[in-house]
């Protein structure tokens, strides 16, 4: 298989350490190297003469047919996932880049990263490939009084996924995907003993479906003043952050609303799941019904992930309950546990006009897929606000979301809500 720079270098380097450590073990104790150390001391020497020829040969042809568009080989793309240089790349970076249009250095090979990560979507602006969005980024700042020094902000998908509270609650999640991703889903299989003799059979059952993930457009506007846009790690962790939270509550939002379907968003898995009747309060028997309604479906909790989404309302009451009637091993504030399953709390749940005032969503939340598609977009708007002395970013994602099994009587999630 054919190596990249970066394994030609290591190769290089290895052997130039073996070389260093066979003279030193023999300079400290004081004599010329053995027959076999002298042989693995020539071996050294001609892999690391090798790769120093294989390296500057690579580099020399790369520098010929090099192109703006196109990488010279899938290799040569793939460097930056190893490269450490990937960690001074940076988002306010990418941002002053969109701002003056000048792409180079680390923000240039990653906007080309991400094009060649995706060939058939259009970049607008500055893109941002998924394997920048997946790793951390190392901030070296000048020691100028007021600046803040962390070594490193946490990565993008990182935040996206805390953000999440679907991902919380036990929901898959898929970044950098490139084109629609089919999930097969093989349902109503039968098992069953017969006779040594075969005088009996099984008799056949089962069904194959599947379900697609396909990009959505979600697209998110914030003003910056070009000072603000000063490569810094605070403006680098602020603008990271709040984006990160931006995408994932109108994301979830769309998923977890009581209406069907957001106008050219992803349709909402609370709309499919099956709804069940609640009274005046989410009480205990209310959520054992809930629970009920999933076991009998045969979904197993040792092999799945079985939660409860609140939102507020809910909650509030479910704390009343548990005032009155109050059962440790019901309810567990501590822990966060209700009937020993964990709880998570956001108040997108139920939140499409008119907002409900207790909501609640139930069951295996493994069945449930959510999916980015390729890295970011960013393009910078100068005129628009450009009185105020500011710089408008729009930054284009692509996400999508869908539970499994969506058909009424066997969905993997159950509803409840009061008015």
């Amino acid at each position: 298989m054919k190596k990249t720079i970066k394994q030609l270098k290591d190769a290089k380097n290895s052997a130039l350490n073996t070389m260093q450590n066979l003279i030193d073990s023999a300079e400290s104790e004081d004599r010329n190297l053995s027959t076999d150390e002298q042989n693995a001391w020539n071996e050294a020497e001609k892999t690391a003469t090798d790769m120093t020829a294989r390296v500057d040969r690579l580099e020399r042809s790369m520098n010929l047919t090099k192109t703006p568009v196109v990488p010279v080989t899938f290799e040569t793309q793939n460097v930056a996932k190893t490269d450490k240089d990937l960690k001074r790349f940076s988002f306010t970076a990418a941002c002053q880049a969109a701002y003056n249009g000048q792409m180079d250095g680390i923000v240039g090979e990653m906007h080309q990263e991400a094009r060649n990560e995706n060939k058939t979507r259009l970049f607008r602006g500055v893109g941002i490939p998924s394997i920048a969005l997946e790793h951390r980024a190392a901030e070296n700042l000048p020691a100028a009084s007021g600046n803040v020094r962390p070594t490193e902000v946490g990565s993008f998908i990182d935040q996206l996924q805390n953000n999440l509270v679907l991902v919380q609650a036990g929901a898959n999640f898929y970044s950098g995907i490139t084109a629609d991703r089919k999930f097969p889903i093989i349902g109503g299989i039968t098992s069953g003993f017969i006779d040594e003799a075969g005088s009996s059979a099984q008799s056949p059952a089962g069904n194959i479906d599947e379900i697609t993930l396909s990009p959505n457009k979600l697209i998110s506007v914030v003003s910056m003043s070009a000072e603000m846009m000063t490569q810094n790690a605070s403006a680098e962790a602020a603008l990271q952050r709040n984006m990160a939270r931006s995408i994932s509550s109108t994301w979830e939002k769309a998923l977890l609303q009581d209406a069907q379907t957001t106008a050219n968003g992803p349709n909402s898995i609370w709309y499919t799941a099956d709804a069940l009747s609640m009274g005046s309060s989410h009480s205990k028997e209310e959520l054992f019904a809930a629970e009920a309604n999933i076991l009998a479906k045969n979904f197993n909790p040792a092999s799945g992930n079985f939660s409860y989404i609140f939102n507020a309302g809910a909650l509030a009451k479910l704390k009343e309950e548990s005032g009155v009637d109050y059962v440790q091993a019901y309810a567990d504030y501590a822990s966060k546990t209700i009937n020993g399953y964990p709880y998570y709390v956001t108040q997108n749940l139920g939140s499409a006009s008119p907002a409900l005032s207790e909501a609640s969503l139930f069951g295996d939340f493994s069945d449930v897929h959510l999916a980015t598609f390729g890295g970011l977009d960013i393009i910078s708007d100068r005129y628009t606000d450009a009185a105020k002395g500011l710089s408008r970013l729009v930054i284009v994602s692509l996400v999508d979301g869908k539970a499994a099994r969506t058909t009424a009587g066997s969905t993997s999630l159950v509803s409840g809500e009061v008015a």
